[in-house]
């Protein structure tokens, strides 16, 4: 038997445990060095999922929440503190194409309702239906949506942006659309 044979086994469970530790040791870097509203130890440019929600506690639905924002102006945000949109002139969902949703994914849900969170007028929530069967979460009759481009809690990017879907805009906790800066 050769001599370093009977170590590789030992060899490779080291190499595995020195890489694991260096991972670990780099999330904690990374950790300490985040931006408030970043998601450390995540690739600060992967979009947020298209259904951030909380439990619901009947059967593992999930409800998502809509809540307000700790800025000012005070907008509507998603659990997770993503900025939520609409886009003028689309109270029924259609002007935002499979393309759109590519850039503008929908906030929606599967035979749950959305929860209000703090700040939030539990009658201005609502849903619509849309035709793959979810459902849409609206605010004062407004299907919302998230900006793939804000990568994350905090921004605000998608706010004044034109393109050929048409205008979009923060959603006042009020219902209508914040102002344009």
């Amino acid at each position: 038997m050769h001599p370093s044979t009977g170590s590789t086994p030992l060899r490779l469970l080291l190499l595995a445990l020195a890489t694991a530790a260096a991972l670990v040791a780099c999330q904690e870097d990374r950790a300490d060095t985040a931006a408030p509203g970043e998601r450390p130890g995540l690739d600060p440019d992967t979009p947020m999922p298209t259904n951030p929600a909380v439990a619901a506690g009947q059967g593992g639905d999930v409800r998502p929440v809509v809540t307000a924002s700790d800025t000012t102006p005070a907008h509507l945000v998603d659990a997770s503190g993503q900025a939520l949109y609409m886009l003028h002139d689309n109270a029924d969902g259609s002007r935002c194409d499979t393309r759109c949703e590519g850039a503008w994914p929908p906030v929606t849900t599967r035979d749950v309702q959305p929860a209000p969170g703090e700040g939030i007028q539990n009658d201005l929530l609502g849903t619509i239906q849309r035709q793959d069967s979810t459902l849409h979460v609206t605010y004062d009759g407004q299907p919302l949506y998230r900006y793939a481009a804000d990568a994350g809690a905090g921004r605000t990017a998608g706010h004044g942006v034109e393109d050929q879907w048409g205008e979009w805009s923060l959603v006042s906790v009020h219902g209508p659309a914040v102002p344009q800066r």
